[in-house]
């Protein structure tokens, strides 16, 4: 029964819900709050001094809930704390890893794009319950599924993080066989 009286009727209902950042403090404190702590590319929010990390802080409009762009944002900040050096946090792809009733499934970054601006190559085997997709933006991928399989995800993760423009093997990058020791060194 949801809040507004509907009802749903299902043998299965999954819920992702998110999360909520816990503002009080920075609201009590006159710090700028949205959904989240705002902060800018060191981390730091309105107030001098402060900074924002993980559940808390919201950059460029995303709060993101999970542990490796917390993990991220941790070191940028403090390496901007302690003044050795200026980093900028430029944001963590998301990425989502789940696996119901023996069927693996990764999305990572922008997986349902404008179709005039990105390019998507699919590659399906309905024979294996196979599917996967990669999207590019001039050659650097920026977003992909893969569904019943977990081959070349982290090769496909890693490449996004490096930005690496994989124009040259568009044909066979999400062949099973694909050896990512190619374009990795």
């Amino acid at each position: 029964m949801l809040d507004n009286g509907k009802e749903l009727a299902g043998k299965l209902i999954l819920i992702s819900a998110g999360i909520r950042s816990n503002i009080s403090l920075a609201l009590e404190a006159g710090i700028k709050v949205n959904r989240g702590v705002v902060v800018d590319e060191y981390l730091r929010t309105s107030a001098n001094d402060v900074y924002a990390a993980g559940d808390a802080a919201e950059c460029n409009g995303t709060v993101y809930g999970i542990i490796p762009p917390t993990i991220e944002q941790a070191k940028a900040a403090a390496a901007n704390i302690l003044g050795k050096e200026k980093r900028v946090y430029k944001g963590t792809i998301q990425t989502t890893s789940l696996k119901i009733a023996g069927i693996s499934l990764t999305s990572m970054g922008l997986v349902n794009p404008e179709r005039s601006k990105y390019e998507e190559i699919i590659k399906i085997n309905r024979q294996k319950g196979i599917y996967k997709k990669i999207v590019l933006d001039e050659g650097e991928i920026v977003g992909a599924i893969i569904l019943g399989d977990t081959k070349g995800v982290a090769g496909i993760k890693k490449l996004m993080d490096q930005r690496t423009v994989v124009t040259q093997y568009e044909d066979s990058i999400l062949e099973d066989d694909f050896d990512f020791r190619k374009i990795f060194p």
